[in-house]
């Protein structure tokens, strides 16, 4: 149970989703209240919405003045405003039209649900996020934050990825392959997944560093302790990019003698929880 009832919202649509056009005026009449202040991106103020009861504001500013920011999307569009949000401390509710929402609280029949905004009977799941650094001779040349995972991976589909991996400085293992996946207990459920990796439960908060396509038999996930810096170096046969990817954003290349750190963020995500789904339940909903 919450102790803050809502008050201020914005509402961040995935508006190249069909079923994001469907709900977006219908999640406005579940939120709307007397004294009830709703925002939308400033993008939408000439789209054919017929909502004239809602403030259009650039998206930085609407994480920084609402109380909650409500997703209109899938995993994908959560993770675009995860950074902004967790930098603010903003808490975001997600409605899956997307196809598996796993990070998505509400599918679009279960809108009234959201009446527990303010009664208070919501909880907040914080979840921990990575911090990546590209150091090039001893310079930080890139930062990000990551909710789900940080990639390194090759650019060229005929190419091998030779990696490095050490914690703490420590040597662990090395392969070939595609590249390497480094991922939060809530990226464990995406790609990790997809290539092999464990699952880990978000109260667990470890990282799993799992192999993409590896070139060998004995190449293994591995997964670590939340206070371990994790370095990797990656260079690809016939001297082709390698890049490195947070949160299926856009690529950053990086060269041979760069080193990839990557350590537990000062940031965190907070997910607002409805229905009182445990991770188990969901997972078997999910996936």
């Amino acid at each position: 149970m919450a102790d803050t009832i809502m008050k201020s919202f914005f509402i961040y649509p995935n508006m190249r989703k069909e079923g994001a056009h469907v709900l977006l005026p219908k999640v406005c009449g579940q939120l709307r209240r007397d004294g009830v202040h709703l925002m939308l991106p400033l993008q939408m103020r000439s789209a054919p919405l017929g909502l004239d009861d809602v403030e259009y504001v650039e998206t930085d500013a609407g994480v920084r003045l609402a109380e909650l920011a409500v997703v209109l999307g899938g995993d994908g569009t959560m993770l675009r405003l995860a950074r902004a949000a967790a930098q603010q401390e903003l808490p975001l509710l997600g409605v899956n039209v997307g196809h598996i929402g796993f990070m998505t609280e509400l599918e679009p029949d279960e809108l009234g649900r959201m009446e527990k905004l303010f009664t208070g009977e919501y909880s907040i799941d914080s979840r921990m996020m990575l911090h990546a650094v590209v150091r090039r001779g001893g310079r930080a040349v890139y930062e990000d934050d990551a909710l789900n995972d940080i990639v390194v991976a090759k650019g060229t589909a005929f190419r091998v990825v030779r990696v490095r991996i050490a914690a703490d400085e420590e040597d662990v293992t090395g392969f070939s392959g595609d590249g390497v996946i480094v991922a939060t207990p809530t990226g464990s459920t995406a790609y990790g997944l997809s290539a092999g990796g464990p699952v880990i439960e978000p109260s667990a908060e470890n990282m799993a560093v799992i192999p993409i396509c590896a070139h060998a038999l004995a190449a293994k996930s591995f997964v670590f302790a939340p206070e371990r810096r994790i370095s990797i170096r990656a260079a690809c046969e016939g001297g082709s990019e390698v890049f490195l990817s947070v949160d299926g954003g856009q690529g950053f290349a990086i060269r041979p003698d760069d080193v990839v750190e990557i350590t537990r963020s000062a940031l965190r995500s907070r997910l607002v929880r409805l229905k009182g789904d445990s991770f188990y339940k969901i997972l078997q909903q999910k996936l």
